[in-house]
């Protein structure tokens, strides 16, 4: 039988397997029950086991865990760092720092990195709300692929935002919004805005306004402001997971605990802050600070995926002449679009790759740490043992 004409082993008729609909040859159940265990004992053997090490009541995995899981090879860094590597592909670190960069791009983990025993451990946290998503998009549970794009620039009306020497961030932001729908609009997505014109709009009816769409992500567009004016460079936001202090907060506050609608987006969250934040890198000549968490109202509030981005400091020098430029404002612009058409492609198992990116291949399709003790692997084994079974009979001759 060719492959293109096998059905999956439910969809075949039982007369279709030889005999009668109701009797199977001897022979025909010794091959099924050998089979099945063949594939029974693959699927146990496949599953990575992870050396799980709690830290100050935290659970941790070593760096050379993610190298083994992910098909990385390691070197140590001068300093005490790291640098996991596959073809195309590089996560680095340094032990109790909460930077990492995977192909270049930089995030900030919800947990510093530590050193123990030798080892350099990085938080089951942060393997599972960034490394995971980020490697291995194609993987998100229940993604749905994207036909309307939400845009939400910032501020408006009375609330002028951030205001440089050049400009008001919430003319910069709308501008780019404009721009980015065009785009957007060319490329077949649907694409709703917050507002279209100078007018203020509460926070809670912009993500009211995000949540009455479907199969839809929403990009939040501002620009940034420092107490003095030397900040600078370019930064993405998306929702702090429950239990994770916001920002650069190294304590627990109440709030952190609290569950928001975002949370059910978290990986989303990430992966498309990832490919938004990456053309972002790749299109604009200003320092990378990073993919950063928070809880900002319009990314926990929202029940799509969503994210913020702060495309420069509107009192720095050299980012204020950049952002009143039409030509640095239509960069974002195709960062926006370049990324939210990555994401789709990702997590529909079709990632492009383009410098910077951050997709690889694992050894297992489902293996990761768990926050808590995992279940249901032994069911999940045996379904998928008989699945593999009956579709090799079904295949037979």
């Amino acid at each position: 039988m060719e492959a293109s004409s096998r059905k999956p082993f439910s969809q075949i008729p039982l007369a279709s397997l030889g005999g009668s609909p109701h009797r199977f040859s001897r022979m025909a159940i010794l091959r099924f029950a050998f089979v099945f265990w063949i594939a029974l004992t693959a699927s146990a053997s496949a599953q990575w086991k992870w050396n799980v090490i709690n830290h100050d009541g935290r659970r941790f995995v070593s760096i050379e865990d993610i190298a083994g899981f992910y098909k990385m090879s390691r070197t140590v860094v001068d300093g005490g760092g790291f640098r996991l590597s596959a073809q195309g592909s590089s996560i680095e670190g340094r032990a109790n720092a909460r930077d990492l960069k995977i192909n270049g791009v930089k995030y900030v983990l919800c947990f510093p990195m530590v050193s123990r025993g030798g080892q350099t451990l990085i938080s089951a946290m942060d393997v599972t709300k960034i490394i995971e998503p980020v490697l291995r998009p194609q993987k998100i549970p229940n993604a749905t692929s994207v036909r309307t794009v939400v845009l939400d620039p910032g501020h408006g009306g009375h609330d002028s935002g951030a205001v440089g020497p050049l400009g008001r961030e919430k003319d910069m932001a709308l501008d780019v919004a404009l721009r980015a729908k065009r785009l957007l609009e060319a490329r077949g997505f649907q694409v709703r805005l917050t507002r279209a014109i100078d007018t203020f709009i509460p926070l809670e009816g912009r993500s009211a306004f995000a949540n009455r769409m479907s199969n839809a992500v929403m990009v939040s567009i501002h620009f940034n402001k420092s107490k003095t004016s030397g900040g600078t460079g370019i930064e993405t936001y998306c929702l702090a997971p429950r239990g994770v202090p916001s920002m650069d907060e190294e304590n627990l506050s109440y709030s952190d605990l609290k569950q928001h609608p975002g949370h059910a987006r978290d990986p989303e969250n990430i992966a498309l802050a990832t490919a938004v934040h990456a053309a972002m890198v790749r299109r604009i000549p200003l320092p990378d600070r990073g993919i950063k968490r928070a809880r900002f109202h319009v990314i926990r509030a929202t029940s799509i995926p969503s994210i913020l981005v702060e495309g420069g400091f509107m009192n720095h020098s050299s980012d204020s002449r950049m952002i009143a430029t039409a030509s640095y404002r239509q960069r974002i612009a195709e960062a926006i679009v370049s990324g939210v058409t990555r994401f789709q492609s990702a997590v529909n198992g079709v990632p492009q790759y383009q410098k910077p990116t951050a997709f690889v291949s694992a050894t297992d399709p489902t293996s990761i740490p768990s926050l808590t003790h995992d279940v249901g692997e032994a069911d999940q084994a045996v379904s998928q043992a008989v699945r593999t079974a009956g579709e090799s009979l079904a295949s037979s001759p």
